[in-house]
């Protein structure tokens, strides 16, 4: 007879017991292609909602809610939604690096601690663009170096020569890839360093010739910010190809242990 459980008034059959979850695998399967279709259109979005703030408020007659749209896609601003997105964007970059570092760590690639190193610093750069670290470093230098024009905004000169340093350091690195993703990630690289470094000297040659509210500021900054954007999503997209292409069995297997 099968097991039953009596209630009052009826009887029904017991519930099975839970299947045990040991060897249970759950595939998370992603489309590359969508993903970063979604990107770059949510990064077009906000830039276009950005700018439109930025116009509105500089130009147009106040309206409802205008200041309120202003801040929340401000696209200089800090804890609102370019930021929030720009921060997500390298996260994730740094959460595919550090996929890619733990399969070749497992390979024993002599590359493995390259793969690190980039998972970390991109870790480091969310936090960054979270919190505006880069801007604490501006009154320092300035003590240091009595520095104007370009070189208004004085951060840009330790992270060019933390990201020319990068760069050298990873020359080997980059001769050893393949050519689709070595010529990806120069690209992308080229891109946001024109806009985070490039025009951020514009910005500092501007401000300190015309000011700080100025609508060609906010032009550069507008620029600077899509840039950059454009910059991560186009890393994050040779990343994927580069694990869709070279690393066609990847698995990834999550789990817990007391050591």
């Amino acid at each position: 007879m099968k097991d039953m459980t009596v209630t009052p008034g009826f009887s029904r059959a017991a519930p099975a017991p839970a299947a045990p979850l040991a060897g249970q695998r759950v595939p998370l399967r992603l489309n590359d292609r969508r993903i970063i279709r979604f990107l770059s259109v949510t990064a077009a979005v906000l830039i276009a909602v950005g700018f439109w703030g930025i116009y509105s408020k500089t130009f147009l007659p106040d309206f409802f809610a205008r200041d309120l749209v202003w801040s929340l896609t401000y696209l200089n601003g800090e804890t609102n939604l370019p930021s929030l997105f720009s921060t997500l964007l390298l996260l994730s970059a740094a959460a595919a690096l550090g996929v890619i570092a733990l399969a070749r760590r497992a390979a024993l690639d002599p590359f493995r601690r390259v793969w690190t190193g980039l998972t970390l610093l991109f870790v480091y750069l969310g936090l960054d663009e979270g919190a505006s670290l880069h801007e604490l470093l501006i009154e320092p230098v300035h003590d240091l170096v009595k520095v104007e024009g370009a070189l208004h905004y004085a951060w840009v000169v330790p992270y060019g020569l933390l990201a020319l340093t990068v760069f050298v350091v990873c020359l080997r690195f980059l001769r050893h890839l393949p050519r689709g993703t070595r010529n990806g990630m120069l690209l992308a690289g080229a891109v946001y360093i024109s806009g985070a470094f490039g025009l951020e000297l514009a910005e500092g040659y501007v401000r300190t010739l015309m000011g700080r509210d100025t609508f060609l500021m906010e032009i550069l900054i507008t620029a600077e910010e899509a840039l950059e954007m454009a910059g991560v999503i186009l890393f994050l997209s040779t990343l994927l190809r580069y694990v869709r292409l070279a690393l066609p069995d990847l698995e990834l297997r999550v789990g817990l242990t007391r050591d």
